[in-house]
């Protein structure tokens, strides 16, 4: 059988085809991009970078709550394609324009962006420094940079049972979760999710901790971190420039 890892595109074509009826679903997720929403001080008119944005549920909760421009990058051609027919079937040309770039090809102009946001995205680049210093410098003075992750900590060698243990902790809930809300398809995709964690098969997650260490060493000075009511396994993390 043939390994389809995260780097892919077989893998991206099954997740893009599967994401908005599957995990799109789950109302974890929703409530998550929420309170990104409400915690980025979203103003009328912000241009707005989404990282990652996948099939573009944060880029629409973002134009729900006021008129602004964004600018949409992910690495999947496949869920861009999809975005990309919601754009079109929404008459929103004008308002969002997609890009197939990964964070780490990121390449935009310094203090462009008033907002730049990443939800469950930043977690599969292995080395975080370097994004997030980029990130500073496309932001605006005042600019804030928005995450919503897993509060999870998957670094360590692979072969730690107590590593393992731990990312399990984070696991079981997600998986109850997928299943509550989502059925079998989306426990099926949790499920393959989770081993990736396990393995550090492109994902890497960290803890907010990390994330805050991140961010104030690229220069950030004011860090506030937010648990997702009802879900404290997840946060959200806002930093100001």
């Amino acid at each position: 059988m043939k390994h389809v890892t995260r780097d892919n595109p077989e893998w991206f074509q099954e997740w893009a085809n599967e994401y908005d009826s599957t995990l799109g679903k789950v109302k974890r997720h929703h409530t998550l991009l929420d309170l990104v929403v409400t915690v980025s001080g979203i103003k009328r008119n912000d241009r707005i970078l989404d990282i990652g944005c996948g099939t573009g549920l944060l880029s629409l909760k973002f134009l729900n709550k006021t008129d602004c421009t964004i600018t949409a990058i992910d690495s999947s051609a496949q869920m861009l394609k999809i975005f990309q027919e919601k754009i079109e079937t929404c008459n929103l040309t004008e308002k969002i324009h997609c890009a197939q770039k990964s964070a780490e090809d990121m390449d935009f102009q310094s203090h462009q962006f008033d907002i730049i946001a990443a939800t469950v995205a930043l977690h599969h680049v292995n080395v975080k420094e370097p994004v997030i210093k980029n990130i500073y410098d496309y932001l605006k003075d005042g600019g804030r940079f928005v995450i919503g992750e897993i509060d999870m900590d998957t670094t360590g060698k692979l072969d730690d049972p107590e590593r393992l243990v731990r990312i399990l902790n984070y696991l079981t809930k997600e998986f109850e979760l997928a299943m509550k809300e989502g059925g079998i398809p989306a426990f099926e995709r949790m499920y393959d999710n989770g081993k990736k964690h396990i393995l550090n098969d492109g994902e890497y997650c960290i803890g907010f901790g990390q994330w805050e260490k991140l961010c104030r060493n690229a220069g950030f000075k004011n860090v506030q971190v937010s648990p997702v009511k009802g879900f404290e396994w997840f946060k959200v993390l806002l930093a100001t420039k």
